[in-house]
């Protein structure tokens, strides 16, 4: 399955009350993308589409295997989004978006959506599951706040931390995973009620 990321629609529905960060936001949640990857077998590949760009044309990038497409000065991301499902049509597409249009003409190509917030819940929920407890977050983040470290090298429970460390509040992100889990529950107990679309679309989400 590919997913598509309509990156900028993301972080101005998240992060809607940081202002003047948006560069330092971009760069975190592709690391946090990255992460989420590397765990789901499932997913071929993410690509996160932002507008803008140094150039005219479109470009591509590649950080934490995360392929990075800004789509240059003559076009916008809503367009090479499009352009690009349009021409992939025989591929498992999952779109991540809030634009009720885009998500509108993606699908005349047979691509699915979810919402911003659901897909960054699910990225987040991902992360907090390589640490073992609430406890073990807050032994850490004293370590952080202190200053103190044992050795140069992180081992995983801090890089998996310094992935959650940049964001407002570590308790959200519990709360987040709770939220999604008694959601995920609900979705399971209406499974059999969904319509044909919606199906189809939490299938996809289950890979998720």
């Amino acid at each position: 399955m590919i997913v598509i990321v309509d990156g900028y629609n993301l972080l101005r529905a998240v992060f809607y009350k940081v202002k003047g960060k948006l560069t330092e936001q971009r760069n975190h949640f592709i690391k946090q993308l990255g992460h989420y990857k590397s765990k789901k077998n499932e997913i071929n590949e993410i690509i996160i589409v932002f507008d803008g760009g140094y150039f005219r044309h479109a470009t591509r990038e590649i950080h934490n295997g995360v392929v990075t497409i800004f789509a240059g000065q003559k076009s916008s991301a809503d367009d090479w989004i499009i352009n690009y499902i349009k021409k992939n049509k025989q591929y498992q597409i999952l779109l991540v978006s809030r634009d009720r249009q885009l998500i509108s003409k993606c699908e005349n190509y047979g691509a699915d959506a979810i919402d911003v917030e659901e897909f960054y819940e699910l990225v987040q929920s991902s992360i907090l599951e390589d640490v073992s407890s609430k406890q073990k977050i807050n032994d850490l983040v004293k370590k952080y706040e202190k200053n103190i470290y044992v050795d140069d090298k992180l081992n995983s429970n801090d890089k998996i931390l310094d992935l959650l460390m940049e964001e407002t509040q570590i308790d959200s992100f519990l709360e987040e995973k709770e939220r999604y889990e008694k959601n995920d529950v609900k979705n399971n107990k209406k499974k059999g009620k969904l319509p044909k679309k919606e199906k189809k679309i939490y299938k996809k989400i289950k890979k998720l």
